[in-house]
């Protein structure tokens, strides 16, 4: 048994800065307890490794084809392609909301601890300050931090959320700061607005933005045709990446004529079922002959998986269903409008009778 000072032969002066350092990769805190879904971080490579290596780091949370799918590489990548030193590479895990309004990936990963170990270095230098040793304590009930053995198993509970940001799915993405970056560029590079990004993490000014200081990003997901009935309903797939599902006999990603539609198709190989036909014959990914928001498509809707078998589902459903929903407000909102200039109309038609009577 060590101490967390031998361990990590620090001076005592130091340890207690440590100790004291702000909590940057506090949990994040979710409004629905029970809510699982996708969630991923932007993990800074530490040491070279390979994609093999990463998953394995990153046990019981991912796999190396979600690993590879989360950063849009295909699928037959090699296990042991190269990661550079510093290379940030996104990994994907199930996010799961406690009872305790608080969100983390579900079940792991889970780290098996080393020689000359401590906690405030496994939350630093392995797994890039995204939790914090505190937060790796209380996760496995270790009542004195400054004491863990050689081959004891820790799990380390990854920041993650699964509610909506202003009404919309997303997936939350948790990113360190790196030197000099600012909240627009952030906010640019994944494709959010600012002022969500500064609203959600509580940034009241811009300037304050700290070095590895841990950001939600809420990555815009596709329009998924999931039911809510299917074990995989809470997929959420960003732009440029793609996701297997289905027992990894589905392969789902953002359409490259339409962002928002997530389509999916089947992977063919052994043990997957066939994907069965929509009404009117059509396969899954083919559209009808309509025009606008009368086209329908033949789409992925979910699973089901028994003892037995694993069945797969396919709906007709509107091609483009939010550009229809939001042309559909257009016109309610442009209806509302016609009403409302007819009601004025009519008034002023009323008084001018009552002048002229």
């Amino acid at each position: 048994m060590l101490s967390l000072a031998a361990r990590l032969a620090v001076p005592a002066a130091a340890l207690l800065f440590l100790l004291a350092a702000p909590a940057w990769a506090t949990n994040f805190t979710c409004a629905s307890p029970g809510t699982t879904c996708r969630s991923a971080i932007g993990y800074a490579v530490p040491n070279a490794t390979t994609y093999a290596g990463l998953a394995a780091r990153f046990n019981a949370t991912t796999t190396l084809a979600e690993l590879l799918g989360a950063n849009g590489l295909p699928a037959n990548t090699s296990p042991s392609a190269p990661v550079a030193a510093n290379a940030t590479v996104r990994v994907p895990f199930r996010c799961r909301c406690g009872s305790d309004g608080v969100a983390r990936s579900d079940g792991g990963p889970v780290y098996v601890v080393q020689p000359q170990d401590g906690l405030d270095h496994i939350a630093r230098d392995i797994f890039g300050a995204f939790v914090t040793f505190q937060e790796i304590a209380t996760a496995n009930d270790i009542k004195d931090v400054n004491v863990i053995y050689p081959g004891q198993k820790l799990r380390i509970p990854l920041p993650c959320t699964c509610d909506p940001v202003d009404g919309a799915t997303v997936m939350h993405f948790a990113y360190s700061v790196a030197k000099g970056e600012e909240t627009s560029g952030i906010a640019a590079r994944f494709g959010v607005n600012e002022r969500t990004l500064l609203t959600l993490n509580k940034i009241a000014d811009p300037k304050d933005l700290k070095q590895g200081q841990i950001l939600d990003v809420p990555l815009p997901v596709c329009h998924s045709s999931i039911s809510n009935t299917s074990a995989d309903y809470n997929l959420l797939v960003p732009n440029g990446s793609y996701a297997l599902t289905a027992g990894d006999c589905m392969r789902c990603s953002c359409s490259a004529n339409n962002y928002e539609q997530l389509d999916c198709s089947a992977v063919h190989r052994s043990g997957c079922p066939a994907v069965p036909s929509c009404d009117g014959g059509l396969k899954l990914g083919q559209t009808t002959n309509g025009t606008g928001c009368e086209t329908k498509i033949c789409a992925y809707s979910g699973y089901s998986n028994t003892t037995s078998s694993l069945s797969i589902h396919t709906a007709l459903v509107t091609a483009n269903q939010t550009a229809c929903d939001q042309k559909g407000g257009a016109a309610r909102t442009e209806f509302a409008g016609s009403m409302w200039r007819m009601s004025v109309i009519s008034f002023h038609m009323v008084l001018i009778l009552i002048c002229f009577l």
